[in-house]
């Protein structure tokens, strides 16, 4: 499993809304979010948690993969 940075997997996926992305927050749970579009001055994604919260991430945050369902046996490792 290869691990991006989260624009990385923007682009790898086609520059795309509404694609489902994973991390590994500081608890060390599995987490997933959802790219819902890009923050006005263009350095963040903005999306929603799994949980619904509605959550920014830097473009250059490391650590993140495209979701695949089916995937649970993989695990995450944050940078």
């Amino acid at each position: 499993m290869h691990w991006f940075s989260l624009e990385r997997v923007w682009r790898l996926s086609g520059r795309k809304n509404n694609i489902k992305v994973r991390f590994n927050d500081w608890s060390h749970a599995i987490k997933y979010f959802t790219i819902i579009g890009e923050s006005s001055d263009g350095k963040r994604f903005i999306g929603t948690l799994d949980s619904g919260e509605k959550m920014a991430f830097s473009k250059r945050s490391r650590g993140w993969s495209l979701y695949y369902n089916g995937d649970e046996q993989q695990t995450a490792h944050a940078v």
